[in-house]
Formats: C-alpha cells, sequence, structure tokens
C-alpha cells in the first residue's frame, strides 16, 4: 500500500508526555504525511483502507541500538552464561552461521516484536571475508523489514586477555599455553585497510545507504582492544566522511581495572583527555562510570546503550540508570544477542531496563516513560536520527509498531491506568498486532508472517546442521577458563 491510515485509540509519539486518545495517521509513500483525529482523517481521506482501530496503541518503531544478528544463542553451542571474561574464551563453540540467514531471521524476531531499526555489532566468521558478511548481512535485515546500522569491528591489542597478558601466558602449561598464544593476532589489518574496508562496504550498499535502510558507523571493538591511536584516527575519518563511531565499553569491572592500571583514571576521563569523547561516538554497556563519567559524556554529546539483559546474564552489573536520567544523558536499549530468554523480545528488555538498575529501596524507581524514550528517540540518537527518528511527526518516515492494548487491560484493569505503564509492565511480543518500516507492513499477527519466520528458523538450522556435520569435533575450554578464572578473581 502505497498511501493508507492507521487508526487508533491511544497514541503516543515518542515526545509528548501522555497518550492521545482517537488518533489517526495519514501514510503516504513511506512518510507521515498527516496526524489529527481519527473521524477527520478518516473522513477526509475516505477512499483509502484503514488499518488499525480503537484498540490499538499506536508508537513510533523501537530501535534495537545494540545487538550481535547471531541468529542462535550461544547457549546452543555450550558457550553458556558466565562472566564475560570467562565467556568470550568459550565463543569459538561457536559454528559459522550464514550471515543472511542469521539477520535475517534475526530480523523477523526483531519485527515481530516492534523494532523497526538495528545497531549491529559484526562478529566475523572470517575477516578475509567481511566485506561479504556485512553485505550478506544488510541484505538479511532488509529482506526482514529492518533498517540496520552496521558497524564492522577493528581491534589492535590486548586480544583474549586485557591486562598483563604476558603473566597470564606463562602461568599456563604448555599444552595450554602454546596453542593460546598461537591463536592470538592482536592486530588484522591496519587502519588503513580497515578504512579501504569500510569505503569498500559502503560502495557495495550505495543503494541500501541512499535508500535508507542501512549506513555504516565505525566499529572499535571495545576500549581495552583498541589503541588511541586507532581510536583518533577514527575520530578524524568520522568527522571528515560525516560518520559516527560505536564501542562497547566499561562492561565489567574488570575494564575498568585495565584503565585505572593503564591511566590511573577511567576510560570516560581519558577519552575526555585525549579528544575523543564527542557527539561522534556511543558506548554500548558503560557499567562502570561514575557521575563525573556520565557528567563528560552529557557534555561532550556522546551517547549510552543499556544492555540489561547481557548485564545480568554475563554477571557483568547494572547500569545506572537514574544517574543517567537525573543529568539528562541520551541513552538506548540493545538486545546485544542475550534476551533474557533468548527470544530477542525487545518489550520485554524495555521492562528489564526498567527493574535491572542500581538503585533499590525508596529511591529506587525509574520512570517508565523515561524508559521508553529510551526504546524510541534515545535509540534513533545513535546515529543522530538519520535512519529513523523514534518519533511520529509529519514528514517524518512512517516506522510504527500497533500494540493491543485491549490485552494490556485484561483480565482487568481500571480505565484511568496509563496504557504506557501497563506497555512497561506486562507486554512481550505477543502483544504487537503489526509493525510498519518505511511504510511497509512488515510484520503482522496472522498466519503468513508467521510462516515466514518458522521457515527463516528451519533453514537456519539446517545449515547450522550441516556445518556440524563438516566440522564434527567438540571444544572443551573448561581448564584454559579455570586459569581465566584464577587471573581476574582478585580483582575487586
Amino acid at each position: 500500500m502505497q498511501n493508507y491510515i492507521i487508526n487508533s485509540g491511544f497514541y503516543w509519539d515518542g515526545l509528548s508526555k501522555n497518550v492521545v486518545k482517537d488518533v489517526a495517521v495519514y501514510i503516504s509513500k513511506g512518510k507521515i504525511a498527516e496526524i489529527g483525529p481519527s473521524s477527520e482523517i478518516i473522513s477526509k481521506y475516505k477512499d483509502l483502507p484503514v488499518l488499525g482501530g480503537e484498540e490499538v496503541l499506536l508508537l513510533p518503531a523501537f530501535t534495537d541500538a545494540h545487538d550481535h544478528g547471531r541468529g542462535v544463542s550461544p547457549v546452543a553451542f555450550d558457550a553458556y552464561d558466565r562472566a564475560l571474561e570467562m565467556w568470550l574464551q568459550d565463543l569459538n563453540k561457536l559454528p559459522c552461521i550464514p550471515h543472511y540467514e542469521a539477520c535475517y531471521y534475526d530480523g523477523l524476531r526483531l519485527v515481530s516484536t516492534g523494532v523497526g531499526t538495528v545497531l549491529h555489532s559484526h562478529n566475523p566468521n572470517s575477516f578475509a571475508n567481511i566485506k561479504q558478511e556485512m553485505v550478506d548481512t544488510a541484505h538479511g535485515y532488509m529482506d526482514a523489514g529492518v533498517r540496520s546500522i552496521l558497524c564492522p569491528l577493528y581491534l589492535d591489542q590486548n586480544k583474549r586477555i586485557y591486562y598483563n597478558r604476558e603473566q597470564f601466558l606463562d602461568s599456563l602449561p604448555k599444552e595450554i599455553g602454546d596453542p593460546f598464544r598461537a591463536g592470538i593476532k592482536d592486530k588484522i589489518m591496519s587502519i588503513e585497510e580497515y578504512f579501504k574496508l569500510v569505503e569498500d562496504i559502503s560502495y557495495c550498499l550505495k543503494d541500501e545507504i541512499a535508500s535508507g535502510w542501512t549506513e555504516i558507523q565505525l566499529h572499535p571493538n571495545g576500549g581495552q582492544w583498541c589503541s588511541d591511536e586507532a581510536l583518533l584516527a577514527m575520530k578524524d575519518y568520522a568527522l571528515s566522511h560525516n560518520m559516527y563511531i560505536h564501542l562497547h565499553l566499561l562492561e565489567t569491572k574488570y575494564q575498568r581495572e585495565y584503565a585505572m592500571r593503564t591511566w590511573n583514571k577511567n576510560f570516560i576521563k581519558h577519552y575526555n583527555d585525549i579528544g575523543f569523547l564527542g557527539p561522534w561516538v556511543s558506548f554500548a554497556h558503560s557499567v562502570y562510570l561514575d557521575e563525573e563519567d556520565f557528567n563528560l559524556v552529557r557534555q561532550s554529546g556522546a551517547k549510552l546503550v543499556n544492555n540489561p539483559s547481557s548485564n545480568l546474564r554475563l554477571r557483568s552489573g547494572s547500569f545506572d540508570i537514574h544517574t543517567a536520567h537525573k543529568l539528562g544523558v541520551s541513552c538506548g536499549i540493545g538486545l546485544d544477542g542475550c534476551a533474557y530468554d533468548d527470544d530477542q523480545d525487545y518489550l520485554r528488555e524495555i521492562r528489564t531496563a526498567w527493574l535491572n538498575n542500581s538503585k533499590s529501596g525508596v529511591d529506587g524507581e525509574v520512570d517508565y516513560m523515561k524508559v521508553l524514550e529510551m526504546a524510541t528517540v534515545g535509540g534513533a540518537s545513535i546515529d543522530n536520527a538519520r535512519l529513523s527518528e523514534g518519533v511520529i511527526k509529519e514528514g517524518a518516515k512512517a516506522d510504527l509498531v500497533l500494540i493491543d492494548s485491549a490485552k494490556l487491560y485484561k483480565p482487568y484493569a481500571d480505565s484511568y491506568v496509563d496504557p504506557l505503564r501497563l506497555l512497561v509492565q506486562k507486554a512481550t511480543r505477543d502483544y504487537v498486532l503489526a509493525t510498519v518500516v518505511d511504510g511497509k507492513l512488515v510484520w503482522s499477527k496472522d498466519s503468513s508472517f508467521s510462516e515466514k519466520e518458522e521457515q527463516a528458523a528451519i533453514k537456519l538450522s539446517s545449515s547450522i546442521k550441516s556445518w556440524r556435520e563438516s566440522h564434527p569435533s567438540r571444544r572443551d575450554n573448561e581448564e584454559l577458563i579455570s586459569y581465566v578464572h584464577d587471573f581476574y578473581k582478585d580483582v575487586k
């Protein structure tokens, strides 16, 4: 449908403090052409088809502001949840899943839970083939109906162990230490080669970028994994090419300890001192920030992304959402491929962000509206709202999610209870009636869309089984991981 109307009994535009009743939105050629009272819009455009109705809660589509497009959880390959520093050693158990199939399946699961845009932190099957992998990733998401911010990773130091790596290697018995050492290659490519890769990916995806379905961000993998020289080169490149930078930062207390031992200050303070901190960069996780760090982030215009389920599952800690909100820091929410139930349910992730926070007691409450803002306009700010604005307004791209408001009030709720409060409190993907991206109906609660997801799951499973047949050996990293545990355990 090029032109149609979405009617809603409840409407929230992503900016207002309250819902409005009985609002209709006229969609024309992928854009929001007009917004007004339901009776007026439907009467004015009486020949157009109408989606929705009085039991619909209409919202901006959500932004999954940090994810990995794995398709299948690492737990499925016996890389089970534990502290990040140990968990990372187990990722060599994962098969080489085709990126198109993984991201197509993940994309279908995302649109079924109201997500319209995803930031994809890429873990390559092969650095030699990363350009084609990024193209396949973009197409997988696009065919599922999701806009994608693609982040090809770069690292040049401290692979696998952050600090005193030689000391750690010397502690290993030869039968473990030799293969571990042989598998370490810090610098896969030079920073100049990385920029050339980014340009090649951008060229291959020029049509998708021009149409507003994807964009590329620079992606130093994380603070401890990337040198200051590389980060500053990326900043210069980003500013000269109108790009943004995204990285993992301060996910664990061991990463904070690395910064303190290296510079006698935390990453944020160090990045501010060297000139890396600014509106061109966003940081995933960001668990170990103090109030001064949050102030520096706010003053610089940098963005943060909370990954609450991942932070729980990998024993990382809790994002200080209270300080972020108090100081007015722009924040998004990301699933990180570690949703609470391995189901990519973004609505449940909103609730986890609302509840998994660092304060308890009478001052522990988090404003549910602030969390919804993180899921919409906050997430959209990760690329300065270039792909999607995270709001509903005339002239904006039509990226919307339709929620079953009647289900929110079942089995009973007083009529005056805010449906947005109920949404944060109880909604899951089962409450999503439809998702619209670029004016296209990319998900609807009917059999045809469910069948697409089921077929994608079957194809993904078949690809993994075929890979396993040709790579039948099972890795056992437990002895190595016990040494990793002992190496980090005394850090407080």
